[in-house]
């Protein structure tokens, strides 16, 4: 495991699981009422793009995508309209195999947020070929509070006009879209090559008991070192992996906050979706 994460020992491994459960509960808690409202909080700096609103009311077409640019999107599942960006390199034709990325967008992981994550991981997407998905919650539904249900048949939709590079989709979170990875990973985890969160852990009883199902997925765990309150919880889910045979790299950025700004090129967030591969 890399970075400056720490296995504890056998003694300490019911207190530390407990303090990971309350830490949790308190941080969802927490995260759902700033829904990252603040600067420390907030994803990714800069403007948020949205749909044109005299368009709001028509319905888009499945598999919305455009070569070499962000697309909006929606798509129907069980019922429920889900809106998405997505970005596909030059040349992208329906049917072509491709790495895939899912990518769970921060806060209250509307159009706007999942616009942010996309745009974070564009440059790098684009010049190494990947396909980037990026899903809204519904009624702002969190991935972790609810909408987490749609996202099998979310990936049945990518599956319908991407072929998934290695037979699988890598996913991505951070902060609300971090903790939802470990939700959404874990209730299919034969259907993901990796996990990815900058910041994010999971926040219930029932995802910590839920991490065995993931040893056999990469898990790349990122936390800025001035992110208080989700340190721990992140060190403790990354020790918890480790005991239990994963494939873990964990690591703290020194005098970074809740946005890690030395991860806001996507640099190294391929550099590890890559080595996944």
């Amino acid at each position: 495991m890399g970075g400056e994460g720490a296995t504890p020992d056998t003694a300490d491994r019911g207190t530390s699981v407990g303090r990971m459960r309350r830490l949790g509960a308190m941080l969802v808690l927490l995260v759902l009422a700033n829904a990252c409202g603040s600067d420390e909080s907030a994803p990714i700096s800069g403007a948020t793009e949205e749909p044109n609103q005299s368009d709001s009311d028509a319905p888009l077409p499945e598999a919305s995508f455009t070569p070499g640019e962000r697309a909006f999107g929606e798509v129907t599942i069980d019922g429920t309209v889900v809106q998405y960006i997505s970005l596909v390199p030059a040349g992208f034709s329906t049917g072509d195999t491709a790495p895939v990325v899912l990518a769970l967008p921060p806060g209250q992981q509307d159009i706007g947020m999942a616009t942010e994550i996309v745009r974070t991981h564009q440059t790098e997407a684009l010049a190494r070929g990947w396909v980037v998905v990026s899903p809204a919650a519904p009624g702002g539904e969190l991935y972790f509070r609810g909408s987490e249900t749609l996202i099998p048949g979310f990936l049945d939709f990518i599956e319908s006009w991407v072929s998934p590079e290695g037979g699988g989709i890598h996913l991505t979170g951070i902060s609300n879209g971090g903790i939802s990875t470990f939700r959404v990973a874990t209730q299919s985890p034969d259907r993901f090559r990796s996990v990815t969160t900058f910041p994010g852990f999971p926040a219930s009883d029932a995802d910590i008991e839920a991490l065995e199902t993931l040893i056999d997925i990469p898990v790349h765990m990122f936390v800025g070192g001035r992110d208080l309150g989700w340190i721990d919880p992140m060190e403790e889910t990354a020790s918890r992996l480790t005991e239990l045979g994963g494939d873990v790299t964990y690591e703290v950025f020194p005098d970074e906050g809740h946005v890690i700004q030395a991860l806001s090129d996507g640099v190294r967030i391929f550099d590890e979706l890559d080595a996944a591969r």
